[in-house]
């Protein structure tokens, strides 16, 4: 990752043939090779890194126990919320890091410090959409730019020139555009059923979509033995003129009970939302860099803090004044979830499709089905409702050893604790 990001910022700045003319330049070139290294062993010093990894393992045992006490089963292991962790994030790291390299984005490093106090703080209340880029690096860049504005001491944290935020503005604008882009490219995979209870006292259905992302991304800190290269970097000017690069990582996360609309509906909706939003953000603070230069940073943060919590504003809203879709119907039996590799799954049973007849007889309600269904164990054929209320006919054989049930999860009211409990420290599974 890192000497193809080195290798690349060589080949734009077309003087890659340097390195074999002038020796000076070529121990210059080798001086940032060993600052990537050295960036890549700061980052195993950073305790976001280790935290993530413990946190995402405590969130899937939380799920389980979850599910458990819904669905009487495990519907994902408990290294569903690891396994989305680093693939896709380091992936966006490395487009990321092309463009801090490129454009020369510097970090104070009381910024980096308050970034990965807000982060732990943030994951610790429970939701993970409080990881958008929005609060995790907003609220921080929003309260140094005060600090900087009306040059306020706190003695803890001191005032700093309002150039040193400017890298921080312009990766807000990346970092939140990254976001929506998760999100649509992998905010869906893997929901999680859930039962809660209504307004009216009734059991209804929910899905989560919950996701949590480590993002690796070069950056610079405006110290060190690296000096500028070119005449034109960095292109967004904090007026230093050494650095030292770092590898910092950041925790995205994204989290959406969707309980009156189908999930790839509202978090495609999202999605496009937060990634527009992004896009927005990152032309604001383009402009107020230059432009605006000491009001970049408060202009910047401000609105991208007040843009995503307008979105999720709007998606609570709508779920609260709009009929539950994952409700009980009068006829037929709905499909809230399938266990993987079950035989619903195997079927191609969906979320959202309603089971009108088992076996050639009509069902309503989950047990129902089950007595439909022990009428032939060999073979099971089900008449389905689609989501575009379309029939279609699924069927399979049946084998020994088997999900009594073809591992279709219902929605029923379960006897015992309520929804709200037994959740886990810190723990919330957030329904708005």
């Amino acid at each position: 990752m890192s000497s193809h990001v080195f290798v690349l910022f060589l080949l734009m700045s077309g003087k890659i043939e340097d390195i074999f003319m002038y020796p000076e330049r070529m121990w210059r070139y080798l001086e940032w090779l060993v600052e990537i290294a050295k960036g890549i062993g700061r980052m195993m010093l950073h305790p976001v890194f280790y935290f993530s990894m413990i946190w995402v393992i405590l969130a899937g045992y939380w799920r389980i126990k979850r599910e458990r006490r819904d669905f009487h089963v495990r519907v994902h292991n408990i290294f569903l919320e690891f396994r989305h962790l680093f693939p896709v994030g380091i992936m966006t790291g490395m487009v990321l890091s092309l463009f801090s390299v490129v454009l020369g984005l510097t970090f104070p490093f009381i910024l980096i410090v308050m970034i990965a106090i807000a982060t732990i703080l943030f994951t610790f209340m429970g939701n993970a959409r409080l990881l958008s880029p929005a609060f995790t690096i907003g609220i921080p860049l929003l309260l140094l730019s005060l600090l900087s504005i009306f040059s306020i001491d706190l003695k803890v944290i001191h005032p700093i020139d309002h150039t040193d935020l400017f890298g921080a503005t312009v990766m807000l604008g990346l970092m939140m555009g990254t976001e929506g882009f998760l999100m649509l490219k992998n905010g869906l995979k893997d929901v999680s059923p859930k039962l809660r209870t209504s307004r009216r006292g009734l059991t209804v259905g929910a899905l989560q979509a919950k996701r949590f992302w480590l993002i690796p991304a070069f950056l610079f800190l405006p110290s060190g033995v690296m000096t500028i290269p070119f005449d034109w970097w960095p292109v967004i000017q904090a007026g230093h003129e050494s650095y030292s690069l770092v590898l910092l990582p950041f925790l995205l996360g994204f989290q959406q009970q969707i309980q009156t609309e189908l999930p790839e509906i509202a978090v495609r909706r999202i999605g496009k939302q937060v990634f527009t939003l992004g896009l927005i953000v990152l032309i604001t603070s383009v402009i107020c860099v230059f432009l605006l230069p000491v009001y970049a940073a408060i202009i910047t943060s401000g609105f991208a803090l007040l843009g995503r919590i307008w979105i999720a504003y709007r998606h609570r809203v709508r779920e609260n004044t709009t009929p539950y879709y994952f409700a009980p119907r009068n006829t037929g039996v709905m499909v809230l979830d399938v266990l993987p590799h079950s035989p619903a799954d195997k079927m191609g049973l969906k979320t959202g499709e309603i089971i009108h007849t088992c076996n050639k007889v009509k069902v309503s309600t989950h047990k129902e089905m089950y007595q439909a269904l022990i009428k032939n164990r060999a073979y099971c054929k089900l008449e389905v409702f689609d989501t575009n209320n379309e029939i279609r006919i699924v069927q399979g054989a049946l084998y020994e050893g088997d999900h009594h049930e073809l591992g279709i999860l219902f929605i029923e009211k379960r006897e015992g604790s309520s929804p709200q409990d037994n959740l886990g420290p810190f723990y919330k599974d957030s329904q708005r």
